[in-house]
């Protein structure tokens, strides 16, 4: 008997030893910032290293990479969950939240990533209070979504394109790899992105989803549920936290509503995106525990406020999905930012340096609300023409459901006529293009041929569908080029037709490759108007008189191609593969 207790015994003081052990053992694995007493930023080797080491040291962490940047480097994540899940499918049927954190988008910015890297360790290390909400949530989390711009301490990636406005378009390898593996695989319920920004004396400065296509119950979550929370949890630890980006007297002014950005594209696809920013000011250490402690507060509320966030979101996915399959409701075309219902109380700071003060502002605007100017009806689907490939593929890329039509088909459409084009220089496009349109569509009666393409609203993804198929929206398939080879003819004014004839006859005169060098010169100085056919002038083709069809060829209708089906019909379809 006197040996069966001793064995117990030795048993029970040995897994108290390994319990207390293993904390100790995965607390010492630190960051190379945090062995630089935080005077260093972590090298991209020395991160990888670091992630090896955490998942080493855990039973609750996988690691992989979901993508690579041009430069071939490993793009990592890390999943955590108690019980480990491996695959998406998993993670729906656990029934918990699924949050993911992420940061340094923009290469430059690093203080968030450090502030992500010590939390891995933290969720991954049994017996602290971070590895407790492993019980309740599902977190995936990506310290660095450009390794390239980091290397170069650059705010784009190698190509000096900046990856947060990538989201619609996603051309950029590491963002649409992040896009497609993370955002619409995982399909997380909070986005948390990371940046350095905002304004002193605050310590995060943060925003939620503020485009107008938004479900405003996701944008009610963040204002009055979730931000309120940061701040009680900020405060609690010493720190400040307000909205971004920065304040006066007056009003606060938040950042932009395009969805090309991550705290909207995140609304589109029916997620709560959430931006924290760090604002200069604060000493390196302060910066990334203080966001750390941001990270944290979204957690816990995702824990608290689990049903909720479950219930919001999937209401919200359902809703997008029944409104696009009866054709009811309205798409934001264009919209103006405003103040918001309710007003704010904050610090702002005057002069610089010595110089600078800290002063109040109470019951001031906020000036964060997208308020449409514009709308367009929502059509049961889009009917695009086979020769549209270009524009699909970038449908494709957001993981668009798009279908084929298997016959000929006679459908009743509508069709948005052009009276203006336009072409202007915008982050990597040089011929960026936008269009200005006839206030009432043309109904029309048409036959498609056989492989047509069908994409429908009624998805999870007919937000996107809508944003990125009406083409007066900031970014759409048109703008971004992808249907260049079959826009109308169409010049924007009668003073424009008559500018643009004089400058084809000039190049008749001088001869092709003077009519190029006009043709980029205009192009370099950006905004100017031209028609699509103007850029055949830069290629050194022979163009004709603008708003007039070029001997030998038919004048096409000025409209622009892409036809709305309104009401639902039957069609005969297959689902065309990825």
């Amino acid at each position: 008997m006197r040996r069966r207790k001793t064995h117990i015994s030795l048993i029970i003081v040995t897994a108290a030893l390994l319990t207390a052990c293993g904390p100790i053992l995965a607390q010492e694995i630190r960051t190379a910032c945090e062995e630089s007493d935080f005077q260093n930023y972590t090298s991209y080797e020395e991160m990888i290293k670091y992630l090896q080491q955490i998942q080493a040291s855990s039973t609750e962490m996988l690691l992989s990479t979901y993508g690579k940047t041009i430069e071939g480097r490993d793009i990592p994540y890390a999943i955590f969950s108690r019980p480990l899940v491996t695959r998406p499918i998993e993670a729906f049927a656990s029934g918990k939240p699924v949050i993911v954190l992420s940061a340094n988008v923009h290469g430059g910015e690093k203080t968030i990533r450090e502030s992500n890297l010590i939390l891995m360790r933290e969720l991954a290390t049994g017996g602290v209070r971070q590895n407790e909400w492993l019980d309740e949530l599902v977190i995936i989390a990506a310290p660095s979504l450009n390794p390239d711009g980091c290397v170069r301490s650059t705010r784009g990636n190698s190509q000096g394109v900046d990856m947060n406005r990538d989201y619609i378009k996603t051309e950029q390898p590491a963002l649409r790899s992040f896009v497609q593996n993370i955002m619409l695989t995982w399909w997380p319920h909070i986005v948390v992105d990371g940046h350095n920004g905002g304004s002193y004396p605050y310590h995060i400065c943060y925003q939620g989803p503020t485009h107008p296509d938004t479900d405003q119950r996701l944008i009610d979550l963040c204002h009055f549920d979730i931000f309120p929370y940061i701040n009680e949890r900020m405060e609690d630890n010493g720190y400040k936290s307000f909205y971004y980006t920065r304040g006066n007297a007056e009003r606060w002014m938040g950042g932009e509503a395009d969805a090309r950005m991550q705290w909207n594209y995140g609304g589109f696809i029916d997620n709560i995106p959430i931006l924290i920013e760090s604002p200069g000011g604060h000493d390196r250490k302060t910066a990334i525990l203080s966001a750390k402690v941001t990270y944290e507060a979204i957690l816990e509320w995702s824990i608290e406020n689990s049903r909720t966030l479950r219930r919001t979101i999937t209401q919200s996915r359902q809703e997008m999905i029944e409104r696009g399959q009866k054709a009811q409701g309205e798409i934001p075309v264009e919209f103006e930012i405003g103040p918001t219902d309710f007003k704010v109380s904050y610090e702002y700071t005057e002069g610089r340096g010595a110089d600078r003060k800290i002063l109040q502002a109470t019951d001031k605007d906020l000036i964060m609300k997208a308020n449409p100017t514009k709308t367009r009806p929502l059509p049961y689907a889009y009917i695009l023409e086979p020769r549209a490939k270009k524009a699909i593929e970038m449908l494709q890329r957001q993981k668009i459901l798009i279908e084929v039509l298997q016959e000929d088909t006679e459908l009743e459409v509508e069709v948005y006529q052009a009276t203006g084009i336009e072409l202007r220089a915008e982050y990597d496009h040089p011929a960026a293009v936008t269009v200005t349109l006839a206030d009432e569509t043309i109904k029309r009666t048409q036959t498609f041929p056989k492989g047509s393409y069908v994409v429908r609203t009624g998805q999870m993804m007919g937000r996107i569908v809508t944003h990125m198929l009406e083409p007066e929206t900031k970014d759409n398939v048109v703008r971004w080029n992808t249907m260049d080879a079959i826009l109308p003819r169409v010049p924007s004014t009668t003073a424009e037709v008559a500018a643009a004839g004089a400058r084809a006859a000039g190049a008749r005169a001088a001869g092709a490759r003077a009519a190029g060098a006009r043709a980029a010169g205009a192009r370099a100085a950006g905004g100017q108007r031209q028609i699509v056919e103007g850029r055949q002038q830069q290629r050194g083709q022979r163009a004709g008189r603008a708003g007039m069809p070029q001997r030998g060829r038919t004048a096409r209708e000025p409209i622009i191609p892409i036809f709305k089906l309104m009401i639902p019909t039957q069609l005969s379809t297959r689902i065309l593969e990825i």
